[in-house]
């Protein structure tokens, strides 16, 4: 079997994914609002994919085929055409979603007026909105000899031209400073309006003697940050410079509605150098992902509340005590975030703490760790924080957290270029010389742990405490490591050092033990699978007759179910009311039962680019518990669908009613 057949092409498995977050606006079951906030994913994500990986598709394009042996890794030339037809038909499937959802809010009296007129009735209470709002944050930019603006990435626009396209005007659709959409009630009618319309309806009034036709449009930048791998200066200043800059990228997509004129392309596609970028033919509203912020929040048509189970805490005696006598483990979104909170605030304030040392990858917006943390510095604590400035489309937000924490005595680190640290991970010293470690599977961030399926554990125990000690001196180096051996990590496993070399060795060993009789399984539950060598080494496992089960929510580039090559794997995709986001490994060699958690994903970046952190589940209770969910989850036939060898999503045959995280919640409350 060539190369090229033995994996799925990672942008293409990618839009599978997408796809997949697409038909749950489609799925009956899903509540009305929710279908809408569906939709808003889609269109965040394909966003994304504009900005980020298009720019490199559009460069595979260009490149011509060779007559040398030279190959570019996982290069397909013909992935951008692909992505492009994919992306097509899902924009077609979108709208033909979004016009039953609008019929079934119409059924609900909520009027979503779209590309229709606005009701007579409704006009003056939109205008009053115009005039009142609207209007003050409105520029009106005329293409003449003194032009020069510049559209910023992904806001919204007007072209306004007359029918011979010799007068143009520029007009922004202010939807990110205002909410899109105006809402107001008559007759017992909630009627909901976007912004756009009202601007088209009384913009008009203001540019005298001019019969304008309004065309809408976006442009989509690239969002890669340049930056070279250097460690001289502040490299906060370096990377705010290039997010400033991220408006200013060039163009990867430009998006327009139906029926814009030929000869008005061309005349923007030289005024805003477009022509190296995809010109593609939408909607007649785009940024469709604020539908987040749609108006209406009736409960009947939305998910259920779902509160959060409370663990059991011990408010009598230190956090930091309990943990020298068990680890406590959380599951959010279904168990509270609250006791990583107190983790962070106790130790801010509890006189027998002398040191804090942390991660930070991506940061609340009012996060009251990073508060925490400036906290402890001001009560005299020695707090270390390590805060990773290229968290693709946060770094504003942890560059304002990183000065404040700064001017408050927390001592800060930044990586550099070309090295993340994505670990989460948090270590706590007291002056009897105890430490305290809480290691997590997703960010410490209490916003995104009301949404985001994850893991935290908390421990004393000092095999992982006094290697997470070593990772901690290593970081504030900002450098790569001249050697993996350079510190030694027997139970924790950090990319850059042992994580991938102790991954294969696990596999390994359940082939190893196989072929001795003994019964193995491998289950892993992952948002991306990409890295070659380790997809390769779970098809040898397969060959050898190792049963492998994998949850992968994102790209997958391994092929499951292929006679000879992968038939003793499968592999499930969940998509539902939270993000599935922690990443379990799981290896069972007959009686014995290795489990892993961590914030590594088996992807090019996270194996060889990042600083990443997988920790063992030592305690038998909790080490059963991981196992008990991930069973829940692999049997889910209601929202989990299987993934083929071609990278598609295929529903269960006959499902059972199985629907993992209703039952997760189940479970964790008996």
């Amino acid at each position: 079997m060539k190369k090229k057949d033995l994996y799925i092409n990672r942008d293409i498995s990618w839009l599978s994914f997408n796809d997949r977050v697409l038909n749950e606006a489609g799925r009956p079951a899903v509540p009305l609002l929710e279908k809408l906030q569906f939709l808003a994913i889609f269109s965040s994500n394909l966003d994304e994919f504009y900005r980020v990986r298009m720019p490199v598709l559009m460069a595979w394009k260009k490149i011509k085929k060779k007559t040398t042996d030279q190959v570019v890794p996982n290069l397909d030339i013909g992935t951008y055409k692909k992505a492009s037809k994919i992306i097509h038909k899902q924009q077609e499937k979108f709208g033909l979603f979004l016009t039953d959802i609008i019929q079934q809010l119409a059924a609900e009296n909520i009027i979503l007026i779209y590309n229709q007129e606005i009701p007579l009735a409704v006009k003056s209470l939109a205008a009053k909105y115009f005039f009142s709002t609207i209007a003050s944050y409105l520029q009106i930019i005329p293409v003449n000899e003194e032009f020069s603006f510049f559209p910023i990435n992904n806001r919204l626009y007007f072209a306004l031209t007359d029918n011979s396209a010799s007068d143009l005007f520029i007009v922004n659709i202010p939807a990110d400073r205002i909410n899109r959409f105006f809402t107001c009630q008559v007759n017992a009618k909630t009627y909901v309006v976007f912004i756009d319309d009202i601007i088209k309806l009384f913009l008009p009034n203001f540019i005298k003697d001019k019969s304008l036709n309004f065309y809408t449009f976006k442009i989509t930048r690239d969002a890669e940050l340049n930056l070279q791998d250097e460690f001289e200066g502040d490299i906060a200043q370096k990377i705010e410079a290039e997010v400033n800059k991220r408006d200013l990228g060039y163009a990867t997509r430009f998006l327009h509605q139906p029926g814009f004129p030929e000869q008005l392309i061309e005349r923007l596609a030289v005024l805003f150098d477009l022509r190296k970028s995809s010109i593609v033919a939408g909607g007649y509203y785009h940024n469709l992902k604020d539908f987040f912020s749609f108006p209406i929040k009736e409960e009947a048509l939305s998910f259920p509340k779902q509160r959060q189970i409370e663990v059991h805490q011990d408010f009598e005696h230190s956090l930091f005590d309990q943990l020298d006598q068990k680890d406590i483990l959380i599951c959010t979104p279904y168990e509270s975030f609250d006791p990583i909170l107190r983790f962070f605030n106790e130790a801010a304030i509890d006189p027998e703490v002398v040191e804090i040392h942390t991660t930070l990858y991506r940061i609340a917006g009012d996060s009251h760790i990073a508060q925490a943390l400036a906290t402890a510095a001001k009560n005299g604590k020695k707090v270390n924080v390590f805060v990773e400035l290229k968290a693709r489309f946060d770094e504003a937000n942890n560059i304002h957290w990183s000065r404040i924490m700064k001017e408050q005595g927390v001592r800060i680190s930044y990586s550099i270029p070309n090295l993340k640290v994505h670990a989460k991970i948090a270590l706590v010293r007291r002056k009897d010389g105890k430490e305290s470690a809480l290691f997590g599977t997703g960010n410490l961030n209490e916003k995104t742990a009301t949404v985001y399926t994850d893991y935290f554990l908390m421990t004393s125990n000092r095999l992982l405490t006094a290697e997470l000690g070593q990772l901690f001196e290593f970081l504030p180096n900002r450098k790569k490591p001249s050697s993996p051996t350079d510190i030694s990590f027997r139970h924790l496993l950090v990319a850059q050092f042992n994580l991938k070399q102790t991954f294969i060795g696990l596999i390994d060993e359940a082939i190893a033990q196989l072929s001795q009789g003994r019964t193995t399984l491998i289950k892993i539950k992952l948002n991306n699978l990409e890295e070659e060598s380790l997809i390769n080494k779970l098809y040898e496992a397969s060959q050898a007759g190792v049963k492998v089960q994998l949850l992968v929510r994102g790209i997958c580039r391994l092929k499951p179910q292929v006679q000879g090559l992968s038939e003793n794997i499968k592999v499930k995709r969940i998509v539902g009311r939270y993000l599935e986001h922690g990443r379990i490994f799981i290896f069972r060699y007959g009686d014995d039962t290795k489990v892993y958690l961590g914030s590594s994903d088996w992807m090019d970046r996270n194996i060889y680019r990042r600083i990443e952190t997988c920790f063992p589940v030592l305690e038998t209770v909790l080490s059963k518990k991981i196992q008990q969910l991930f069973e829940i989850q692999f049997a889910d036939d209601i929202e989990a669908t299987f993934i083929d060898d071609l990278g598609q999503n295929i529903p269960i045959a006959h499902p059972l009613g199985n629907k993992s995280q209703q039952q997760i919640v189940d479970y964790l409350n008996n």
